[in-house]
């Protein structure tokens, strides 16, 4: 998709819609709001694209932890938001874009794009942050809601790094060590300690959380 390429690569407040017509190749330059009415709207065709089988895949991850009875086992519901992610790279034949596209989303949250209403297509994505949200109940609210915001920042960044690389070479660790690997960093990203520090400072924020 002509747009999601632009998106990715020039940011999403680095193009408009009257360039994605032209270089889509569509005669009228308003095609793209006739269809799609803003750039909002357009963006979030791309998400329903794209997510529909990352959302099923996440949903299925979270029916087999359930299945086993880890419905709320961190690891499990960290490598259920990061599995199906990393297994988009390999969702189209041709040039992958959609990574780089959602790190470029993520990147300018004030944009239309950026908002909160639930969609079909986040469902496995909505039920595993709150879950994740249960099991780091222990955490004072705003640690909570910046170290789970972190991890979506760092992992969609490390794997839009991923898809913008060139082929696997001899010396370069296969995708599923590296994706590994991430599922170690955010799960000690999620459980790091809090501080003594922290707490003081949280407290001069709110004194109910020191």
């Amino acid at each position: 998709m002509t747009a999601e390429r632009l998106f990715a690569q020039r940011g999403i407040n680095g193009v408009s819609l009257r360039e994605i017509g032209v270089a889509a190749g569509q005669r009228n330059n308003s095609a793209s709001q006739y269809h799609f009415g803003s750039k909002a709207g357009l963006i979030d065709a791309i998400f329903a694209l794209r997510m529909g089988a990352i959302n099923q895949r996440r949903l299925q991850a979270l029916a087999d932890l359930d299945h086993d009875g880890d419905g709320n086992d961190l690891r499990g519901l960290i490598e259920a938001f990061i599995s199906p992610l990393a297994e988009s790279l390999d969702d189209t034949e041709d040039e992958r874009w959609y990574v780089r596209f959602l790190a470029n989303v993520l990147a300018e949250p004030g944009s239309a794009a950026m908002r909160a209403e639930h969609r079909e297509f986040t469902a496995g994505l909505d039920e595993v942050m709150h879950r994740l949200g249960d099991v780091l109940a222990d955490l004072p609210d705003l640690v909570r809601q910046e170290r789970l915001l972190a991890v979506s920042t760092l992992v969609v960044n490390v794997l839009a790094g991923l898809e913008g690389s060139p082929p696997v070479g001899s010396d370069d660790l296969p995708i599923p060590v590296l994706v590994a690997g991430l599922v170690d960093m955010t799960v000690g990203l999620l459980t790091a300690p809090v501080s003594t520090t922290t707490y003081q400072k949280l407290g001069a924020l709110d004194p109910r959380t020191s």
